[in-house]
């Protein structure tokens, strides 16, 4: 690869290669096939041979010859997985620009599929794009139908237990219709015999059907601040009469809101009355048009005299905020994602922080790699990247290293350690109240952590 790079005449050194490549590519032998079937189920992800694919002959003959030799399926998937990873890492080819060179060598756009629900079920295994993986749909649309059935499912991935058949499925589901947009609906109506299939199913069908389905989530304060979610001044009025609602109220920096934008920032006192940033009181009937909605102040709407003045009085009734949302830094644009990158934690102070943010996890899997931070309203995604928690009962001092920041949209929001790269964004393309604060937050994961050494 150095080679290519500096633009060296590479025919001799490629000639040379060629000569001793059949050695490293020379098939094992088993002495039975029992052996060999354990063998492949442990294949190794990180085959140095998947650099060397374009450059030579022997190479692409070993990956050809190769398949055909598989006695445990399962061997296939996590080849496959460890062919992408590692010529993203190593070459910067994208794991669906990856797949094409096998399938041109009689790899099938199925191992693709199932090499996804693989990895996002067994541990210390590599993620698979998402992207990869709806190319592999639209390539054999029969095959992705036949993963709805449970009963293929395990005769494709073998040697696990069925109730990983029955998270495949419902992985498989939600992929299907929610991330590739599947508009073949009958598998989703038709009498299944399992209530929790059943129940599956119906919860898909009611988010294509109603694209308001998330926002369900959104009565949740800090899921409303992130969503910019905005009450109708009726609704909201009813909340703050409900003690446990005005308790709540009174502890955050509320707004009148007008097609979207902030009109006047107001606070809730203990008497029920409402005063501005002049601590004059106004009347909520004012709110009450048509156009009119009172939702959650985001520091990046406010003047700066208006920051400090919101931040004194907070300070003098004492709030006790559910959120910091008044200690959230106003960005106006400057972004410094690689400040995240190599900085070290403990991994019970990201887990601590992260609670408090309502942060998702990237993965059900034994191991998570990432914290996501969604706008479930309007599809906007932030997600913090880092080398791994392990599920347990116990978390303490052990190291925690920060990969990433990304920015991404979405139309549904799915779970991912490794986010579509269809998906990704800059983060100057999404509002500043979002972007700033999934920074706060990813900010407060990292606290006052160094830079790896």
């Amino acid at each position: 690869m150095t080679i290519l790079e500096q633009g060296e005449d590479t025919e001799d050194t490629l000639a040379k290669m060629e000569q001793v490549m059949a050695k490293y590519c020379a098939p094992r032998n088993y002495a039975t096939e029992e052996l060999q079937s354990l063998d492949e189920g442990s294949e190794k992800q990180n085959d140095w041979r998947s650099l060397l694919f374009e450059l030579s002959p022997t190479v692409r003959t070993f990956w050809a010859e190769k398949y055909n030799r598989y006695i445990n399926p399962n061997g296939k998937y996590q080849a496959l997985l460890g062919f992408t990873d590692m010529r993203e890492r190593f070459l910067q080819v994208s794991h669906e620009s990856s797949t094409e060179p096998l399938y041109r060598v009689g790899w099938k756009p199925m191992d693709t599929m199932c090499a996804y629900l693989l990895g996002m079920t067994t541990n210390r295994m590599y993620n698979l794009s998402p992207d990869a993986v709806r190319a592999a749909v639209r390539m054999d649309r029969e095959s992705a139908v036949r993963l709805l059935d449970k009963k293929v499912l395990g005769e494709v991935i073998v040697h696990h237990h069925s109730s990983y058949q029955t998270e495949w499925q419902r992985i498989w589901m939600e992929f299907l219709y929610l991330f590739c947009g599947f508009d073949d609906q009958t598998f989703l109506h038709e009498e299944h015999k399992l209530k929790k299939l059943k129940q599956q199913c119906q919860v898909i069908y009611e988010k294509l059907a109603n694209p308001d389905y998330e926002q369900l989530e959104l009565e949740k304060t800090l899921r409303a601040f992130v969503s910019s979610y905005l009450w109708r001044c009726s609704d909201w009025k009813k909340m703050k009469e409900y003690p446990a609602g005005r308790a709540m109220a009174r502890n955050l920096l509320w707004g009148n809101y007008r097609d979207g934008a902030l009109q006047i920032a107001f606070a809730l006192k203990e008497d029920g009355s409402v005063m501005d940033g002049k601590e004059e009181t106004i009347s909520l009937e004012s709110f009450s048009g048509e156009t009119g909605r009172i939702g959650l102040v985001h520091p990046e709407e406010l003047t700066k005299t208006e920051r400090k003045f919101w931040k004194k009085y907070a300070g003098k009734e004492k709030w006790k905020q559910p959120f910091p949302q008044l200690k959230i830094p106003a960005c106006q644009g400057q972004y410094d994602l690689s400040a995240f990158s190599g900085i070290q934690v403990t991994q019970l102070f990201m887990i601590t922080a992260a609670g408090k943010w309502g942060l998702y996890q990237g993965s059900d899997k034994n191991q998570y790699m990432s914290y996501h931070m969604a706008d479930l309203l309007h599809g906007y995604g932030a997600q913090l990247i880092f080398d791994g928690i392990w599920r347990g009962p116990e978390y303490g001092p052990e190291i925690i290293t920060i990969d990433k920041v990304i920015f991404y949209r979405f139309h549904h929001f799915m779970l991912w350690d490794h986010v579509p790269e269809s998906l990704v964004c800059a983060p100057e393309e999404l509002p500043a109240r979002f972007v700033s604060t999934a920074m706060a937050a990813f900010q407060g994961i990292i606290g006052k952590g160094k830079k790896k050494e």
